[in-house]
């Protein structure tokens, strides 16, 4: 927490009535932290809040969205740290590995390290899997970060990117990886994110980019539907098997997931187009 001293590490976390996990997640974090910045998504009606208040003051409540990625913007200029550490409420590192993440930004700024990748779960309600090549670039120099506001994100980070070697644990409170719990969330999210590339239907919020590579990543979609619509799904997935992802069978389940996702997410696209014309 923060006391009056120079302020290294900003942790941020985007939250929505997360009571039953919260406090797991700030307790994994809480010595790392120069300070907690927590964004939660609209009206709180459960006790996230009031456990939050015991780590941090650094509290905003911004307009409900449903989506997270759309408030990391937000997070990330209210941070006063040179580094950001990104969690979710459903995350949560070793208490061993705090210092060890510390003693890793001290390191990287004398070698001009710019952001880490952790190891990521997937966890089925009962037991984490850790597959090779699940990663996530979850601890960065702010001023070297670079993401856009749209559902899932769009962020790079300049320069080198190390493994850290440590573990993102990632533990919802229910089974992530079932096809149910895929679809109530992509039921809700597809409709969002298909907007995001109609820049006449959103305004967009960079933090350290604009949106103009965006559009125009946008503009090559919606010239070459078919293609992205049947082929760039599958491309995507093998791609993520490729990575490590075929050595579980959970793995595949999420490269699975991960095509479905996308073909519902263009074929949305197409229909918006095809309705605007």
């Amino acid at each position: 927490m923060e006391n009056n001293k120079e302020i290294l590490i900003s942790v941020c976390l985007v939250v929505y009535n997360e009571d039953k996990i919260i406090e797991r997640c700030l307790n994994s974090i809480k010595d790392l932290a120069d300070e907690i910045v927590l964004i939660h998504d609209g009206e709180c009606n459960d006790k996230t809040l009031e456990i939050a208040k015991k780590f941090t003051d650094r509290i905003f409540i911004q307009p409900r969205t449903g989506d997270s990625s759309l408030h990391r913007v937000f997070s990330y200029n209210e941070a006063r740290g040179r580094w950001i550490f990104q969690i979710d409420a459903d995350e949560f590192i070793d208490q061993d590995a705090q210092p060890i993440i510390r003693n890793k930004i001290i390191e990287a700024e004398k070698k001009g390290i710019n952001g880490f990748s952790f190891q990521w779960e997937m966890w089925d309600g009962k037991k984490a899997y850790a597959v090779k090549g699940f990663k996530k670039d979850c601890l960065f120099k702010k001023e070297n970060f670079h993401y856009l506001g749209v559902t899932h994100g769009w962020a790079y980070i300049d320069g080198k990117v190390e493994d850290s070697g440590l573990v993102l644990h990632h533990r919802p409170a229910y089974d992530n990886l079932s096809w149910e719990s895929f679809f109530r969330k992509a039921k809700r999210w597809v409709p969002i994110h298909a907007k995001f590339y109609f820049p006449n239907q959103v305004t967009y919020t960079g933090f350290n980019i604009g949106p103009e590579k965006w559009i125009k990543f946008t503009e090559k979609v919606k010239k070459n539907m078919i293609y992205y619509v049947i082929f760039e799904p599958i491309k995507m997935s093998l791609g993520q098997l490729k990575n490590g992802l075929y050595l579980a069978f959970a793995g595949w389940q999420v490269a699975a997931q991960q095509y479905v996702y996308y073909t519902m997410l263009y074929w949305q696209v197409w229909k918006i187009k095809r309705k605007s014309k």
